[in-house]
């Protein structure tokens, strides 16, 4: 599938996953509005990947006025928001006692709050067109949490309720093609980790969960390579959805 006539936009953009998402989905043919907190990060995306379909939004999600303008010039030069990737994040590496508890809120207000503040200025326009994919990224820290990740954990723990809350409010037959639902991109090598995948190779998986057709799963979890035929086909992707979609 590519996405020619689709717009994108995708948080934490600047780098890690986030920058591999804005790659691929430029490449696929989408227009990209990407944002994140360091200017010279997005211009290195936008430069290396962009394909001159990339346009950067300096800011930070945890602030509205900063989702509020990214919101607005995207529908200023796109007309719409067609796709949204919520992948912003935090991960300090402090105990819980270790920490000030207002710098402690600062992880759910970026890992939770903000992609709230996302989902809520792209769905309108979603449903009004009746067509639209949110994809949050999330993770199973919170299933076992370790040391020096309280704050990590417990935000990707709402991240998993808020998916799912939203998706039960987006009634499916009124809207079928309005889809909500998480991906899980497993451990990836970025600021966050230093093992794990190349974070190139998650677009893969998230290309397949923005692809859902109408119809589709809404408020469901995908790990990594759920969807994706791991041989390159198209043939592995039919098959599962149809599995899920009971067909």
């Amino acid at each position: 599938m590519t996405f020619s006539d689709k717009v994108v936009v995708i948080t934490g953009a600047g780098s890690g996953i986030g920058r591999g998402l804005a790659a691929g989905f430029c490449r696929d043919g989408a227009q990209v509005v990407g944002m994140g907190r360091t200017a010279e990060s997005l211009e290195k995306t936008a430069a290396e990947h962009g394909q001159e379909r990339m346009h950067t939004v300096v800011g930070d999600v945890a602030k509205q006025a900063d989702v509020d303008r990214l919101f607005a010039e995207a529908i200023e030069r796109h007309g719409r928001v067609d796709i949204l990737i919520n992948n912003a994040a935090i991960y300090p590496r402090v105990r819980f006692l270790d920490v000030d508890v207002d710098e402690w809120a600062k992880v759910l207000e970026v890992n939770v709050l903000g992609m709230a503040r996302c989902c809520r200025a792209a769905l309108p326009g979603m449903l009004e067109r009746r067509s639209g994919r949110i994809v949050n990224l999330g993770s199973f820290a919170w299933k076992g949490p370790i040391d020096r990740a309280s704050g990590y954990s417990v935000s990707k723990a709402a991240v998993h309720a808020l998916t799912k809350a939203i998706a039960a409010e987006i009634d499916s037959s009124t809207y079928p093609d309005v889809l909500v639902n998480e991906l899980l991109p497993g451990i990836v090598r970025t600021s966050m980790s230093e093992t794990g995948d190349d974070p190139m190779d998650v677009y893969a998986h998230a290309k397949a969960v923005a692809s859902l057709p109408a119809g589709g799963p809404t408020g469901k979890v995908f790990l990594r390579g759920q969807l994706h035929d791991e041989h390159g086909g198209g043939g592995g992707v039919k098959r599962k959805l149809s599995r899920l979609l009971g067909r």
